[in-house]
């Protein structure tokens, strides 16, 4: 029986989140796993099923992982499993009353998520439970005051009182008026969320019908097999098909930028003439293209530094701003340790070069409005604090360009499209995304997909063209309080998660002690 709960809740975490994206599952999703442990005696054996539970979770919600490493998969669920402990652990602890039930085990979960998304090698901030809300819009629109943390808060709110409210029913006349409080409040921040999210589309429908700024972009998309984007033989078609796309997109003569998404051109821009005359050639006839190519610069040590970059090139063909990737994925883009490596080693090791991180992010202005707009590169749209720190520097629209080519074609792009969405409500910016594979589209500030580059039948794996008008709010936009504050929710949660396992771990040693302390002599 206990078994399970653990495996209904896992089951249910996952269909939360894409493929299935049943999103009605986060407000009960974790209660199969509550109930267990509040019934189960053995206190060992519910942290191990808990743990079980989340190991199941993380391996179906990363499943994609396979297509690139099996070990690095297996590794991942269980680390990621490790945070399902401290909320179990409260859950099994509580004695008190059901909101302050729902509200600690919130509160834990929330500072559990953060410091997953932040600890290790820059952290994986990937599905927090709140992003499984965003098809539902109301829902997410908390995030403009505490991030993601803040909407993962509230669903686990959710699930803890209708746990509660399962555990204590026969004592329901002495419990009724914290459960009813909670779900007042919920249905109150739901009421806003809904009322949030008709005021922003209003406002956005009418900047793009002309009585605001907007900017017409076309992405393309050109889905390039990752297993095709570094061969020699495959550099002409890529070169080809970068060209017809954009000559698709120009065709449109009111088009004010054109994105590719993350590494489109086959080698480093700066340095190869055969890509930047494929630039040169397609961006003379207009207008602006923001491309996604390698970098190279001479390191301190006299080695070349290599970056993931984006870059602005002008009708004139010069580069007018150029970043440099500062979120580098673990294994993926750098070699953790390598730099107590030295430079012969590692070419003696036969260590694969590593990216070099940027170090701050930048501005680019685009279209006629002069849009200020900042990139992110890959992952860096799941990384709160990046858009956030883009957006207090100036920027009024975030410009994913990605490559999911390495994943499977459906479950993995759908999830991180889903990710980058709480960017666009936590700061109230619009979201353009370009991708190699999918998904490209543009993300509303209220959350809403507006429009994607997908056929018929929804398949978003194949080379095209969105060209989209992208309502961008003014430069004096008042700031949400998220942007403004950044990650306080979800730091505060995660400094009282560890003062309170830090306060139980003191308190459990000091029984222990006193125990000992009266044991007869033998």
């Amino acid at each position: 029986m206990a078994a399970g709960g653990a495996l209904v809740s896992a089951l249910l975490w996952a269909a939360v989140f894409p493929p299935l994206e049943w999103t009605w599952a986060a407000w009960v999703a974790l209660v199969p796993l509550l109930v267990m442990v509040r019934g189960l005696g053995d206190g060992r054996r519910a942290l191990r099923l808990a743990w079980v539970a989340g190991f199941l979770h993380w391996l179906l919600a990363v499943r994609w992982l396979t297509h690139v490493t099996v070990g690095g998969w297996m590794v991942l669920a269980a680390y990621c499993a490790l945070y399902v402990l401290p909320p179990v652990w409260l859950a099994r602890r509580w004695r008190v009353g059901g909101l302050g039930f729902a509200a600690s085990l919130a509160v834990v979960w929330s500072g559990c998520e953060f410091f997953r998304g932040w600890f290790g090698w820059g952290g994986f901030p990937w599905n927090p439970l709140g992003v499984g809300l965003t098809p539902w819009l109301p829902g997410v629109q908390l995030a403009e005051w505490g991030g993601v943390w803040l909407v993962s808060g509230l669903v686990v709110f959710v699930n803890g009182l209708v746990a509660w409210a399962l555990l204590e029913w026969r004592a329901w006349r002495l419990q009724w008026r914290g459960l009813a409080l909670g779900a007042l409040a919920v249905a109150a921040v739901l009421g806003w969320g809904g009322w949030r999210v008709l005021r922003l589309e209003e406002a956005d429908r009418v900047a793009r019908m002309g009585s605001g700024r907007s900017i017409r972009v076309a992405l393309v998309q050109t889905a390039i097999p990752q297993d095709e984007k570094w061969v020699s033989s495959k550099i002409r078609m890529i070169y080809s098909r970068l060209g017809d796309l954009t000559r698709q997109a120009q065709a449109d003569s009111r088009t004010e930028l054109i994105i590719w998404p993350e590494t489109a051109l086959p080698d480093d821009v700066r340095n190869s003439p055969n890509s930047y005359e494929v630039v040169w050639e397609l961006v003379r006839h207009g207008p602006p293209i923001l491309a996604g190519s390698l970098d190279v610069a001479e390191g301190e040590d006299g080695w070349p530094d290599y970056f993931n970059s984006a870059m602005l090139f002008d009708v004139q063909g010069r580069i007018a701003g150029a970043y440099n990737k500062r979120h580098l994925v673990v294994f993926g883009e750098f070699v953790p340790f390598e730099r107590w490596v030295s430079p012969d080693w590692r070419v003696a090791l036969g260590l694969p070069l590593s990216i070099t991180p940027g170090e701050r992010g930048a501005i680019f202005y685009a279209g006629r409005a002069r849009v200020p707009l900042s990139p992110l590169i890959c992952l860096e749209d799941i990384m709160p604090y990046l858009a956030g720190a883009d957006v207090r520097a100036g920027a009024r629209m975030l410009v994913n360009l990605t490559n999911d080519a390495w994943f499977d074609d459906r479950t993995a792009p759908n999830q991180h499209m889903r990710n980058a969405v709480l960017r666009a409500v936590e700061n109230r910016v619009p979201l353009v995304r370009t991708a190699n594979t999918g998904i490209s589209c543009v993300i509303a500030p209220s959350g809403r997909v507006v429009s994607r580059l997908a056929d018929g039948e929804g398949w978003t794996w194949r080379p095209g063209v969105l060209t989209a008008d992208v309502a961008v709010p003014p430069n004096e936009m008042a700031l949400t309080f998220y942007c403004r504050y950044g990650d306080m929710y979800g730091l505060a949660c995660a400094v009282a998660t560890g003062l309170w396992l830090a306060a139980a771990f003191w308190n459990r040693r000091n029984r222990r002690k006193r125990v000992w302390r009266h044991l007869p002599d033998t």
